[in-house]
This record gives C-alpha cells, structure tokens and sequence, in this order.
C-alpha cells in the first residue's frame, strides 16, 4: 500500500479518537455518578463544555509572554499527532510495507512528552503560583511513569521484534496467549493508565482545590479557546492511552482489509474494548481515595517494577 494511503488511514483514526474521546469522558463520569448512587449529566456534557468554551473570550496575565496563547494549540497539535499512531481500527496486513513510521512507540511516548512539558510550560508562563505547583508536581509524575511506559514498550518489542504499534498488535493475534511477561506488562500499563489520565489515585479531576490538583492546576490561567484546546487534548490523551492498552494486548477485531464489514466489526470491538477500559477507570476512581503526592512514588513503583520484571523475564 501508497504512503499516503497509510497517511490518510492515520488521519481517519485520529479524527475518530478525537471525535470521541469526549464522549469516553462522559462515560466515565457516567458511570461514576451510577456508582456512587448519582444520577450525573449527559454523556454528551463534555461537548456542551467545549462549546461553551470557545464562545467565550480570553483573558491572559499581564506577566504572560506572547507564547501562552500559542502553546493551547501546540499541545493539542502533539497529542492529535500522537493519536494517528496508534491503531485503533486498522492495521496493515503488511506493516513493514509502510515507508513511514506511522506507529512506532518511542515516538509516541516522545510526543505525549513534549504535550506534558508545553502544558508545564504555559502554567510557568503565566506566573501565577497554582499554575507553578501544578506544573512541578505534574513533572514530578511524568519523570516516575515515563521509565515505566517505555520498560513497557521495550518488554512488548522484545516479543514482537519491533515497536511499530500496528506489528505489535499483529503479532498479538497471532500469538493471543497471554504469559507471565506479558500479564506483568498488562497490570503495568494499567497503573500508567491511571496516572496519564489523571485519575484517583494519582490526581482528581473533578476538584479545584490547589492542594489536591495536579493537572487541573496548569489550567487555571487558561481561558476561552485556549482552555478549550488544553481541555480536549486532556480527553484525547486519554482515549490515545485506553487505545495504546487495547492494540498492545488486546488487539482482537482490528480490521487488516479496507472491507466494509470488517471496519464496521472493528468499531464495534473498538467500542467495547474502550467501555471496558472505562468501566475500569471509573470502578478505580469510585473504591479508592487519592493518595497523598509523597505516596505517590510508592504507588508508580508498582508499575515500574511490574515493567521491569516483564522486561528482565523477556531477556531472560
């Protein structure tokens, strides 16, 4: 297959992760609100959200340089970009036809960096002290799961002989049984999962107070289209990472043929893996409370250790 027919594939599935990776937010919030006896809002309410936000104006500090309006867009461009790696619908019957490296992990977790240090930069930017806290604690984090997101991709790439996401997820069907590397790597990329979405018990995202908040607090000096840019990328990081989990182990129902009936029975599957991935996030968020941030490095110690365990079995 063309280059630019690989192209255009990866841009159809990163406007469908775009497309609905809000509504995996409201699902979420769902979900939760069932759980703890609540009838909660729509799951469509992250939309309205983002409507509402470009409609209004932008206020910006008076110590903020011309680059914290430009930084909004930047962070949304990197994790837009990072969304058309991964395979979420389609892969390749011939992945190491594709000229491009349209899927490779190491520039996927190098893009989702880049998205974390631009949001840190904006909230320094600023100069207010929420924003300077938010964006140090949130470095903090992102230097403990980092190491365990490539420990993860390496312990993968050592089985499938590649970190081409789309070869990985091909070489997963073909050998669906799941080992002791394989189930270390699964339960660390699921505790990755909860702190690169900020959820409990790593940040809350449904509070403001500064002295809980971690992502939440490099969004305070935000406003108007540019809070609405940082908003949808945090959605779509989200739905990048639940993606990133189903194509690296579980990848079943990926079409590998541009058949009507195989797209359609790969987004349905797509579907189901998210909703469960989701019903994961929220039953996590409803039974545990948020843990101090000097706990924190205990908790990510599990996913690191996991990781390097699944990546020292592999070698050996």
């Amino acid at each position: 297959m063309e280059a630019f027919e690989h192209i255009a594939i990866a841009l159809a599935q990163m406007i469908l992760i775009a497309a609905c990776s809000p509504l995996v937010t409201g699902v979420i919030q769902k979900l939760k609100a069932r759980l703890q006896c609540r009838s909660g809002a729509s799951v469509v309410q992250p939309y309205h959200d983002l409507m509402k936000l470009l409609r209004k104006g932008t206020v910006q500090s008076d110590t903020a340089s011309g680059m914290f309006r430009v930084l909004p867009a930047l962070v949304l461009a990197a994790t837009l970009v990072a969304a058309t790696l991964v395979p979420a619908v389609w892969v390749p019957e011939d992945r190491a036809a594709a000229q491009l490296p349209l899927g490779d992990a190491i520039v996927l977790t190098g893009l989702l960096a880049l998205a974390r240090f631009l949001t840190a930069i904006g909230a320094l930017d600023a100069g207010g002290a929420f924003g300077g806290m938010g964006a140090s604690r949130e470095m903090t984090v992102g230097v403990l799961v980092e190491p365990v997101l490539m420990l993860v991709v390496f312990s993968v790439a050592l089985a499938g002989g590649t970190t081409d996401l789309g070869r990985l997820a091909t070489h997963r069907l073909a050998v669906p049984s799941f080992h002791a590397p394989d189930l270390l790597a699964l339960l660390a990329m699921l505790v990755l999962l909860l702190a690169e979405t900020g959820r409990i018990p790593v940040d809350n995202p449904d509070t403001h107070l500064e002295l809980t908040m971690l992502h939440e607090g490099m969004l305070l000096e935000h406003s108007g289209p540019g809070l609405a840019c940082m908003v949808l990328a945090g959605h779509l990081k989200q739905l990048v990472m639940i993606s990133l989990v189903a194509a690296i182990f579980l990848p079943i129902g990926l079409a590998t043929q541009l058949a009507p009936y195989a797209i359609a029975l790969a987004l349905a599957a797509f579907a189901a893996k998210v909703l469960v991935l989701s019903v994961f996030l929220a039953l996590v968020e409803s039974s545990y409370a948020k843990l101090r941030f000097f706990r924190l490095p205990q908790f990510l110690g599990v996913g690191f250790v996991t990781g390097f365990l699944a990546l020292s079995l592999r070698i050996l």
